[in-house]
């Protein structure tokens, strides 16, 4: 419509004429004609369509009556149903509850009938004094609903003339009286030790209702078996080592089997979890007799006083002050040690050696029974209760107990303690007085010599015997099952391979022999092998005649260089070396033995070990770490004194035999060119000397040497030697053919001192690439950088700078530009 408006609007603008007007009307009239017409055509269709909707409506609204006409049947359906169902289950619950009353009376009358049934018969059975037979129909009578028993009709119908009282005055009397006669029983097959009769009896308590009393006499009955036991153990000889550990576990072992072995009784007529109740009682008299145990065990080996008398030894200084033992027999060595002691001392100590170690060993024992009862204990009395607990925890009767409380309190624990301490302190004093120091006559060899175990490395028997010890204290502590015990010797471990062994020992021992290290000495066969104790002279033959030897190796070196072993050192000087390589070694093994006592033989190879011991909580757990931590230590403080006293022998013997060694390498006849022609490339004769003398010389110390001992003295070795190299480096001038044959002479000497140890060869990786750049052609070069090709410089990871690749690049004579 919208277009055709505008259609109207243009023809008027543009009317001329009176034959356009009468154009423009005719075509407004055809044009209303036809719209007109499809108007009307369009409102019939419309009335059409609404006609046939309404027509529609009509049909679905009498469908609509037609349902609910159908609807309103149903609900008088439904209704009536419903009418007739209430019905139903009104006849239903009428008759549901005629049968449960019908029910309920033929139960009472049906135990009224048994109540006079098994009433007739305990009344026969106790004439006949059969109590057994009474116990058991008292017991159906207890089953039976205890309103039967005292409703009028069982008092009217249950009574007879022969028994006119009334059911349940009856079996009062019958329970009182079977009490008597069971109670009586029992305390006499108790007497008699009849265990049948016993056990007979033990069954008829609960029938009766006398589950309490039955408990009670048991209990009773095992206490008095446990204190009897105990009397027997502690009245018979207690002077044998051991008599109190095993009197203590005899004690154990008869509770354990009480347990396990009647608890199927109590389970089958009292139910399991009486057996909490039992147990309980028993414990009470097991932490009597235990203690009892522990009494006199103090008193017999006469703990307090063995402790008090530790306790004053220890706070006596002169006891922990090193000294020196000497033996007259033996002429030229000398070595700073403990002594044992002088007899005065010996007199006054409070326990041998020997009679601590018996002591420790029983006292272990006895801690360790104690542990693994508890832990039986604690594992039952859950499993009694049903109850499960993770981790396991002691319970109240353990963790309450007398003798739990007694081991603390009487300081029964804090003894073990200072003795344990004692005992392995006084122990590898007594070891120092015994050492022995091995001979190296097979291993001072110019020949490799292979080890084929450990055992055939040198190292101080004070270490084995140490470690024997350490392994015995160890085992001794961890049987105990007394984590604070385990904890608290951790602790002092740590202390005394500090104290004891690495400083008072070791490093007395290197401090000692240090001044007697010099840079002349070299490892060869002697004559005469002085003992470790022998005595020491105070002056060597070379010093006597005024002979220096730092002196002696600055000022007579060109001779030192033809023969380097031309020094002649005394066989006392020598042992003296010997010793020292020896306790280096010493302390390299210890490492080795600490990590094997404490991480492999108790955390890797037995794996259960501190879980079986130490069950409880996280004790287990938490030892582990602190074994650990000591581990780490230990290894720590042992590591500080490997490298100083490594670092010692290097500045005194190594220092200036590497400087000799060394001098030689890298000069081609004049000291500072290197300028080599095809007469002279060669002739290798100044680096093979080098090789000859350091396996001369090194060898020997190789073979002594553990390998991580040799590593690290290898290392300091290295370090002095590409210091030497690399300053000397700087100072040559070098052609073509030296640069090649300064790498040669570089790659014989790195095989010759590395050998297959690669994490050393690192250590020359500065001194090979500056020989590396010194090979370089003229056209690996960049002309307008002087230094290598970009190239060639991403093709290696370079630890030499540009300025150093430069500056090695100007030393060579013969490059073009």
């Amino acid at each position: 419509m919208e277009d055709q408006a505008i259609k109207y609007q243009v023809l008027l603008q543009k009317l001329a004429t009176q034959s356009q007007v009468d154009k423009l009307q005719a075509l407004l009239q055809r044009e209303d004609a036809e719209t007109l017409v499809k108007l009307d055509k369009f409102i019939q269709d419309a009335e059409l369509r609404h006609n046939k909707s309404i027509r529609r409506l009509e049909l679905q609204r009498t469908d609509l009556t037609s349902i609910l006409a159908h609807y309103q049947n149903a609900l008088s359906l439904v209704s009536d149903s419903h009418n007739v169902a209430r019905q139903v289950h009104s006849d239903i619950s009428r008759a549901d509850k005629e049968r449960k009353l019908v029910d309920t009376t033929l139960q009472f009358v049906t135990q009224v009938r048994s109540l006079k049934t098994h009433i007739a018969v305990a009344h026969e059975a106790f004439s006949k004094n059969e109590y057994s037979t009474v116990a058991r129909s008292i017991q159906q009578i207890r089953q039976l609903d205890p309103k039967v028993m005292d409703s009028q009709f069982a008092k009217r119908v249950v009574p007879s003339s022969e028994i006119p009282e009334d059911p349940s005055v009856l079996v009062n009397q019958w329970c009182e009286k079977c009490t008597k006669v069971f109670k009586t029983n029992f305390l006499d097959a108790a007497s008699r030790q009849d265990v049948d009769q016993l056990t007979l009896t033990f069954q008829m308590f609960p029938l009766i209702g006398q589950d309490s009393l039955g408990l009670d006499l048991y209990s009773k009955y095992v206490c008095d078996i446990v204190a009897g036991q105990s009397r027997k153990i502690m009245t018979g000889e207690n002077k044998r080592p051991g008599v109190f550990a095993q009197a203590l576990l005899h004690l154990c072992k008869i509770v354990s089997t009480v347990i396990n072995n009647h608890s199927q009784i109590i389970a089958a007529c009292y139910g399991l979890h009486h057996m909490v109740h039992v147990m309980e009682k028993v414990e009470k008299e097991v932490d009597l007799q235990a203690g009892l145990v522990l009494d006199v065990f103090t008193e017999v080996r006469k703990l307090q006083r063995v402790v008090h008398g530790v306790n004053e030894w220890n706070s006596n200084p002169r006891h922990h002050q090193p000294q020196y033992q000497q033996q007259q027999q033996q002429l030229q060595q000398q070595n700073q040690q403990y002594r044992e002691g002088s007899n005065e001392e010996a007199i006054n100590e409070p326990i041998t050696v020997a009679e601590l170690s018996s002591l420790m060993t029983e006292f272990s024992q006895i801690l360790q029974n104690w542990s693994m009862y508890s832990l039986f204990f604690s594992v039952r009395w859950y499993e009694f209760r049903n109850e499960t607990k993770s981790p396991l925890q002691p319970p109240s009767p353990i963790l309450n107990g007398q003798l739990t409380t007694k081991l603390s309190n009487d300081n029964f624990l804090s003894n073990f303690q200072i003795l344990i301490v004692h005992y392995l302190q006084r122990s590898f004093r007594k070891s120092l007085s015994l050492e022995e120091l091995p001979l190296l006559d097979k291993l001072v060899s110019t020949k490799p010599f292979k080890h084929t175990d450990l055992s055939t490395y040198p190292i101080s028997s004070v270490l084995e015997d140490l470690s024997i010890l350490i392994k015995r204290t160890l085992i001794l502590t961890v049987n105990t099952g007394q984590s604070e015990l385990l904890s608290h010797f951790l602790d002092q471990l740590a202390k005394f391979y500090q104290n004891e062994f690495l400083v008072r020992f070791m490093q007395n021992k290197f401090k000692d022999l240090h001044p007697k290290l010099a840079s002349t000495l070299f490892l060869k066969k002697v004559d005469n092998h002085p003992n470790s104790t022998g005595t020491t002279q105070s002056s060597t033959k070379l010093s006597q005649l005024g002979f220096n030897f730092r002196g002696a190796a600055a000022n007579a070196l060109t001779n030192i260089q033809s023969n380097l072993q031309s020094v002649v050192s005394d066989n006392e000087s020598v042992m003296f070396l010997r010793q020292y390589l020896i306790y280096v070694n010493t302390l390299y093994f210890n490492v080795r033995f600490v990590h094997r006592l404490l991480t492999v033989e108790i955390l890797e190879e037995n794996p259960n070990l501190l879980h079986d011991n130490f069950p409880f909580g996280e004790d287990s757990t938490n030892l582990s770490k602190k074994i650990g931590a000591c581990e780490g230590l230990i290894i720590r403080q042992n590591n500080k004194l490997q490298k100083w006293c490594v670092k010692i022998l290097f500045e005194s013997v190594f220092l200036s035999k590497i400087r000799t060694l060394i001098h030689p390498v890298f000069s081609n006849g004049n000291e500072d060119n290197y300028i080599s022609n095809a007469d002279d490339f060669e002739n290798l004769s100044s680096v093979n000397d080098f090789v000859s003398k350091w396996k001369s010389t090194m060898i020997p110390f190789q073979n002594v040497f553990c390998a991580e001992s040799w590593a690290e003295l290898l290392s300091l070795m290295i370090d002095t030697i590409v210091r030497i190299l690399e300053q000397r480096v700087w100072t040559l001038r070098v052609n073509e053919l030296g640069a090649t044959k300064l790498d040669r002479e570089l790659s014989l000497l790195i095989t010759t001192v590395c050998s297959t140890n690669y994490i050393l060869r690192e250590k020359f990786t500065k001194l090979t690439q500056l020989v590396l750049v010194l090979g370089f052609d003229d056209d690996d070069f960049d002309v307008d950088s002087g230094d290598i090709k970009e190239e060639i410089e991403s093709g290696m990871n370079w630890v030499i700078s540009p300025q150093e690749r430069i500056k090695v690049r100007s030393l060579k004579v013969d490059k073009r530009h």
